[in-house]
């Protein structure tokens, strides 16, 4: 998943994976950032967002700047038990760079993605104009559907889970991404099936993060 952060004019930040046999899954990918700037032919490894002394699963990052050198990530986590795939665990962290995404320490856990079975879901994650931070999610656990959780301290804490669709057809669902509007209402868009729509199709939702859900 595209995860990238403009410093300026031909220069960028990238938030991407690399197969480290290290990883304690069976999808063995973890997070990195790395820098591209203009005339040059490679990418410079800025540093790995996932600490080597929890060698879970790190994937498909989204990346928020929070101020000059603060960046926060939200990413996809897994980690699989020893003895069958009811140990397998899916869920999605927060981590903080203060350097510009030279080194990065963990945040919190932002929430559940399913019960072990269905490999979990990405997040996708904006600023909000008002400073606070906002996840979405697919859920692929019963009740099926896409979820919210927004965060009022930089992500060291989130809020009670928002139920944006709770009428998932099956698991294979979610993969959001998110945008503010000018009016303030974010739209959280996901790939979905229902009973009504059993085909796998595109939807959106467009909500308001400052009402009380």
């Amino acid at each position: 998943r595209t995860d990238y952060l403009p410093n300026g004019r031909g220069d960028c930040l990238l938030f991407m994976s690399v197969n480290d046999p290290h990883v304690r899954a069976s999808l063995q990918d973890r997070a990195f950032a790395a820098r591209w700037e203009e005339g040059s032919r490679e990418l410079e490894f800025m540093g790995w967002m996932t600490d080597e002394s929890t060698p879970v699963r790190s994937v498909m990052p989204s990346t928020v700047r929070v101020s000059p050198n603060q960046l926060i990530s939200a990413m996809r986590r897994r980690e699989d038990g020893s003895e069958s795939i009811l140990d397998t665990r899916n869920w999605i962290d927060a981590y903080e760079s203060k350097d510009n995404g030279q080194s990065w320490h963990f945040l919190s856990k932002v929430a559940e993605t399913d019960t072990g079975r269905r490999n979990g879901n990405p997040p996708a994650m904006v600023r909000l104009r008002d400073g606070r931070l906002c996840v979405a999610y697919g859920y692929r656990a019963t009740p099926y559907g896409v979820r919210a959780r927004i965060s009022q301290d930089e992500g060291k804490t989130w809020g009670p889970e928002i139920g944006l669709r709770v009428d998932g057809r099956t698991f294979d669902l979610g993969y959001p991404r998110m945008v503010e509007r000018k009016d303030g209402k974010l739209v959280t868009i996901y790939y979905f099936t229902n009973k009504e729509q059993p085909e796998q199709h595109i939807a959106a939702t467009i909500w308001d993060p400052r009402v009380r859900h």
